[in-house]
């Protein structure tokens, strides 16, 4: 019963937060969300997604990994520390409180090539040479988000849903502010027009 409360609960605002973000990013990169919206457009033709379809569209998933990369709705992940240690001269006691910001690793350039820059392509091609947990939008470990497949898929159906329905763009002047709180949230939103995407033909 936990375990289901924590998806439909816990899952509603990180998801929310997470298409929120999507749009803000492709809105910014119009060329992006046009490759986005031909790929969906090729594979649906204007029906609705099914699992099936879900392989088929690797860019797509491609830009809410890289969105998720930018800005994870779980900023921050909190762990007690079961023993004293030590990590690079700094003391950990035993029952610390030890936090790992994935917003702050997904932007180092260790890691990633252009940190700041939107760039849905580097997950189409995977990087060997990148350690597995220097992304981890759905924290790492043991206690890995429970919903983070459900939340993949999700998106996975919702994203390609709206780019068939809508061209989402940002309302002009529009400043992106982030709400560093439980989650990672737009502080006042993200102000966007929609309009009626064309039907395929």
């Amino acid at each position: 019963m936990e375990e289901l409360l924590t998806l439909t609960l816990a899952g509603h605002e990180t998801t929310a937060n997470a298409l929120a973000f999507t749009f803000y990013l492709l809105s910014s990169h119009p060329d992006i969300a046009r490759r986005a919206s031909d790929e969906v457009a090729t594979v649906l033709c204007g029906r609705e997604p099914g699992l099936e379809d879900l392989p088929k569209m690797p860019f797509t998933k491609a830009v809410i990994e890289e969105a998720l990369r930018l800005y994870p709705p779980a900023w921050v992940v909190e762990r007690i520390a079961l023993e004293a240690d030590e990590v690079n001269g700094y003391q950990i006691p035993k029952g610390g409180i030890v936090g790992v910001s994935p917003y702050l690793m997904h932007r180092n350039p260790r890691y990633f090539e252009n940190p700041e820059g939107f760039d849905p392509e580097r997950w189409l091609v995977p990087d060997p040479s990148r350690p597995k947990l220097a992304y981890m939008p759905f924290g790492g470990g043991p206690r890995t988000c429970i919903g983070n497949a459900f939340a993949m898929m999700e998106l996975q159906i919702i994203v390609p849903m709206l780019l068939q329905r809508f061209q989402l763009s940002l309302v002009p002047g529009f400043k992106l502010e982030l709400e560093p709180s439980v989650t990672l949230r737009p502080a006042k939103g993200i102000w966007m027009n929609a309009r009626q995407a064309a039907l395929p033909s």
